[in-house]
């Protein structure tokens, strides 16, 4: 989550406080991307061509399940790449929520062989598994000894991602992320060698997702979009992404709430996911991201759709603590008037709470098994060791304002 550790995160934010937009423009900022994007209508099929050219004939290929099972095309590159490089080793990927555990389960799949890279097709939760995998190459030892920021000594083999939903951003950043199963704590293998090499955006891909996905990934999307245009650590170079990606989200996600499923609209939303991506990671996470971590350790819920719940009551407790830079995302999309910054910020708040319930995100979390009051204090308390993300927020968000964020969802 977000850049660097927590530790060089709370010095920013210390170091970022009450500083503007114009007042980064005083002082050096450091912007990062390092991966070759590639996008447009079938651009996976000339994945056998790409790694050919760059002597990549010995792969890793793994494959989310669902999508290898209903999704034609997907079938069709694997067969390109199988028939025309060397060797690919093939890993159908079952888990929502890997955890570490399943990590070195599935890494001795690949030791065996002299691989040359990893292509990864899948949401973020199996790019995140092929960057594990790629990592634990060329790592030895156990997974979990990775887990956090500057463990990898070695530089992973190279990755290619292909994402089959438009959420994560997992396919532009360096964050692999799993469930420690013994900790009961959901954090990254996070180093700089973990950026994939080349990430392409292929809409032939989201063919066979389910609505409910498009919603959940899609509005992850969102978290990541609004929450690094609002951070602290957010400067002039990152918020041109968050912008970018508003503008491609929530026009798109409109689109998928009417049951528009056009090729444009696939490509405009992984696009919009991946400037989110980009965003998020030049700036940092947020309270919506952190609070979503309790739900997929403790209680099995996707990612996506975890945070996603959490983001429009935020935003609302952003505006009613008078931040009112959202107007500035208003005028994109809506017709500005003469309303104050702080009148386009609240309409904007409800407009996030409306696209939210169009796409049929859940409004309150008993449906994820959260009923008694131990549940609610379980996702506050394992909320807060992610301080960082929350004191990322533009106006203040403590131990109490998480406490009364959970209670209004209950």
């Amino acid at each position: 989550m977000g850049k660097g550790t927590l530790r060089e995160q709370n010095k920013l934010r210390r170091e970022n406080k009450g500083r503007t937009m114009k007042d980064h423009l005083k002082e050096n900022i450091r912007f990062v991307m390092k991966t070759d994007l590639r996008a447009g209508e079938r651009s996976a099929s000339g994945l056998p061509e790409l790694l050919g050219a760059n002597s990549r004939g010995r792969i890793g290929l793994v494959i989310d399940k669902g999508l290898y099972d209903n999704n034609d095309y997907c079938q069709e590159i694997a067969t390109l790449l199988n028939d025309s490089l060397g060797q690919v080793v093939l890993l159908i990927n079952e888990m929502v929520e890997p955890s570490y555990d399943y990590l070195d389960e599935v890494k001795s799949k690949f030791t065996e062989h002299d691989l040359d890279c990893f292509v990864g097709i899948g949401g973020g939760s199996t790019l995140d598994l092929t960057k594990g995998c790629a990592t634990l190459q060329t790592n030895k030892g156990r997974a979990i000894e990775y887990r956090g920021f500057g463990k990898v000594r070695n530089r992973p083999l190279p990755v290619v991602a292909l994402p089959s939903t438009a959420g994560t951003g997992s396919e532009v950043t360096p964050y692999a992320v799993f469930i420690d199963t013994v900790e009961k704590w959901k954090f990254g293998i996070n180093t700089e060698y973990n950026y994939p090499q080349i990430a392409i955006y292929d809409p032939g891909l989201l063919d066979s997702c389910p609505t409910h996905i498009y919603a959940s990934a899609g509005m992850d999307a969102m978290t990541h979009t609004l929450e690094s245009y609002a951070a602290q650590n957010a400067t002039p170079l990152s918020r041109i992404f968050s912008i970018k990606a508003f503008r491609l989200l929530f026009k798109n996600l409109k689109k998928i709430a009417g049951g528009d499923r056009s090729t444009g609209t696939k490509l405009d939303l992984l696009l919009g996911a991946g400037c989110a991506g980009i965003a998020l990671m030049n700036s940092g996470a947020g309270p919506s991201g952190a609070l979503s971590y309790p739900l997929g350790v403790y209680f099995d819920v996707p990612h996506g759709l975890a945070g996603s719940v959490f983001l429009p009551s935020v935003i609302k407790y952003n505006v009613g603590k008078g931040y009112t830079e959202y107007s500035e995302l208003y005028d994109l999309v809506f017709e500005t008037g003469t309303t104050s910054p702080a009148e386009k910020s609240e309409r904007f708040a409800d407009e996030i709470e409306k696209l939210s319930r169009e796409l049929g995100i859940p409004t309150d979390l008993k449906g994820f098994g959260v009923e008694t009051e131990q549940d609610l204090k379980l996702i506050i308390d394992n909320s807060m060791q992610l301080e960082a993300a929350f004191q990322q927020n533009p106006v203040k968000f403590g131990k109490e304002e998480i406490e009364k964020v959970v209670y209004s969802l209950r």
